[in-house]
């Protein structure tokens, strides 16, 4: 520290809960040369069985089993085993087995900067939440074991200094260095520490955090591009990529991976709200989409081809067709949910509405190939031979989403069997990854980390298990699926370097998903929904936390989209890039950048625009909320709305007379729309608005 005599303040926060601590280093004299400052806190009488969660960095302290394999990884064909424990990449982790053991973070892999540790021998919990930043810069959040695992340590500390580095896959020494500071510089670390009895299980502990997730959240909102006019530069730009030759929405190439995907990353997906709200143009191609998927793209298993060129098609591919015959299972669940979805909406558009023949065998055939494939194995894997429907890789909650699939399946087909089955698989997952606090393996290429998208699809399927049963059993789960996907969202607007893309536009991030523990950035949305299962959650419980959610969401996806008038980098008008990159795990270069491409963000807004309402109103509790990018007062019977934007906007409003009442799919998307010019305001009566 060469000549520095520091000065050390603690104090209480302003806030009335005594729950912060502010401490405040100072250098009174001297000068000190590659400094820094920390916070320790020491759990004594440590036990490996602690679930530790550090907010879309790690979950049970990613103490699972490793594979050292580079990206993008594919599990061999040594590696196949249908009971395979949970195996990740080379990810900052705790050891499973003895070795180090520490996981060094900057808090900006964080969705949210802290940690959760859930003890289960005392039944009590701890969270501690702290800042993106201090006056050095973004923090380094470190966890650490001792060898002998009978302690372990929690550090705060300023600047961010590694130990290891984390890239893609990869750990390495890191280069980082302290401070220089000189007499009379100052480093402020705040955080707040809560404490809890009685929890049974780790998803007890992410239940508490849902409510004090946002301690030190900053955010503000922002009004720029309304629905309406998002929606039609996106389906514009999908206009440009579908294919008349081959009745597909692509991907905008001709590779495996550019032409068609099935689910994950829009396939059967994108045609949902192309079809609620688009264009007739729009309307008639996502039909023919689904006709072609549905009646040529079926393998003797029951299953669906994961990729495809058109006319030809392979099991699943990431740049190249996988060996073996690889499925990833949750490309199946997806298509098996949306297209059910579909058919509803469409019975909901148009009463005499029938599935067409050419589908019914197919789709059936596909309900049975999950239902098979459960009392089979009792389980649903991760990577299924396609051909054969033997499970490759299990141990995963990867297809998840086949609950919602078979849910709504056997109530378009009248199936109760198929409903029983979902009931199983349902509580299962819960049991085996809700209440363990891990949700694995949705995405192709990240081997088994934890993911943000198995945790909605967990969440979306729960939901939709309440909306056929009407049983509150599924609406529990639901609350508890909806607290742990809230760890995967960021509380907060991150502060971006001002040279950075995301500086020079001022991007907001609160909202933000992220992707996965393995992934290290944020995404514009949920991979691939709207998150309207969040205001289906509130509409059932009241509770309006889920209501904040899901506007978070919402709101904070359009800011993305690549406009004439707003260009972000040398993005298309109309894509919007995967990456909200708090995180330097692409390099310190890429904080606040993207990569040219349009992904499966753009399918979640076009999700957004059709199922969730521009406004929503309860007039009963006189809530409003406005998810579009327009502001709304409500006064009595009056509702006042201005169109700050530079844009027209054809706003859509919900009146919710009865929260009560599951509405059916389809339904946001025949809410009444008002037309207001940019830069005008209208006033309207709730009484007036009928469909």
């Amino acid at each position: 520290m060469n000549d520095a005599v520091w000065e050390c303040k603690r104090e209480k926060g302003a806030a009335a809960d005594n729950k912060e601590t502010i401490l405040t280093f100072q250098v009174a004299k001297g000068n000190a040369s590659k400094a820094g400052v920390a916070v320790n806190f020491l759990f004594s009488n440590w036990e490996v069985d602690n679930y530790v969660i550090m907010p879309a960095a790690a979950y049970n302290g990613n103490r699972f089993d490793v594979l050292d394999y580079g990206y993008p990884p594919l599990f061999k064909k040594k590696d196949y085993n249908k009971d395979l424990p949970v195996t990740i990449t080379n990810v900052p982790r705790l050891n499973k087995y003895e070795g180090e053991s520490e996981m060094d973070l900057n808090t900006g892999d964080l969705s949210t900067p802290g940690v959760g540790i859930y003890f289960p021998k005392t039944k009590k919990g701890i969270w501690i939440l702290t800042e993106q930043a201090t006056e050095l810069g973004n923090s380094v959040l470190v966890f650490k074991e001792n060898e002998k695992r009978n302690k372990a340590e929690f550090i705060i500390a300023a600047p961010c200094v590694r130990q290891k580095y984390y890239s893609m896959a990869s750990l390495s020494t890191s280069r980082e260095t302290g401070a220089d500071l000189k007499q009379g510089d100052k480093v402020t670390i705040r955080y707040r520490v809560y404490t809890f009895n009685h929890l049974s299980s780790p998803k007890d502990l992410n239940n508490q955090f849902l409510s004090i997730r946002k301690s030190f959240a900053t955010s503000v909102r922002i009004n720029q591009l309304p629905f309406s006019k998002a929606f039609e530069l996106m389906e514009r730009q999908e206009s440009d990529w579908w294919s008349a030759q081959d009745s597909l929405y692509t991907l905008g190439g001709d590779s495996w991976n550019l032409k068609w995907q099935l689910g994950w990353v829009g396939g059967l997906m994108v045609t949902l709200p192309l079809s609620e709200i688009g264009a007739d143009s729009s309307a008639d191609r996502s039909f023919k989409n689904y006709h072609k998927i549905i009646t040529q793209s079926q393998a003797k298993s029951g299953f669906f081809y994961g990729c495809g060129k058109g006319k030809v098609w392979c099991s699943d591919c990431f740049w190249e067709p996988h060996p073996d015959n690889l499925l990833l299972l949750r490309k199946n669940a997806d298509a098996l949910y949306f297209t059910y979805k579909y058919c509803f909406s469409q019975q909901l558009k148009n009463k005499n509405w029938t599935m067409p023949v050419a589908w019914q065998a197919p789709l059936h055939k596909l309900s049975e190939a999950f239902v098979n494939l459960w009392r089979e194995n009792h389980q649903w894997g991760q990577f299924i031979d396609i051909e054969t429907a033997e499970i490759k890789v299990g141990g995963s909650n990867s297809a998840a989403m086949a609950i919602a699939g078979l849910a709504l399946a056997s109530k378009f087909e009248n199936k109760s069997q198929w409903l029983a089955v979902a009931k199983e698989v349902a509580r299962y997952y819960y049991k085996n990854f809700t209440v363990k606090g891990i949700s694995c393996g949705g995405p192709g290429e990240i081997l088994q980390n934890n993911d943000a998208e198995t945790a909605f699809a967990m969440l979306e399927s729960f939901m939709t298990m309440y909306e056929v049963t009407k049983e509150k059993e599924w609406l529990h789960y639901a609350e508890d699926a909806a607290a742990f996907c809230a760890t995967w969202m960021v509380t907060y607007d991150y502060k971006f370097p001002a040279s950075s893309l995301f500086g020079q536009l001022d991007m907001k991030t609160t909202g933000a998903v992220w992707a996965n523990t393995q992934n290290k950035h944020g995404g514009p949305g949920i991979c691939t929904l709207s998150g309207d299962c969040l205001l289906k959650l509130y509409r059932a419980t009241g509770n309006k936390l889920y209501l904040g959610m899901a506007y978070d969401v919402a709101h904070n996806i359009m800011q993305y989209i690549a406009r004439a008038d707003r260009p972000i980098k040398d993005q298309h008008v109309g894509w919007i890039n995967e990456r909200v990159n708090l995180s330097d795990w692409e390099g310190h270069e890429n904080i606040g950048s993207v990569f040219h491409g349009n992904t499966w963000a753009q399918v979640s807004a076009m999700l957004t625009v059709a199922q969730i309402p521009g406004i929503y109103v309860n007039p009963v509790k006189k809530e409003l909320v406005v998810f579009d990018h327009v502001e709304a007062k409500l006064n009595g019977n009056t509702l006042t709305i201005c169109n700050p934007t530079k844009f027209d906007a054809n706003v859509r409003v919900f009146v919710d007379n009865n929260p009560a009442q599951i509405y059916p799919q389809g339904f946001i998307s025949t809410c009444p729309v008002v037309f207001i010019k940019a830069g005008k305001t209208m006033l309207m009566t709730l009484s007036g608005m009928k469909k």
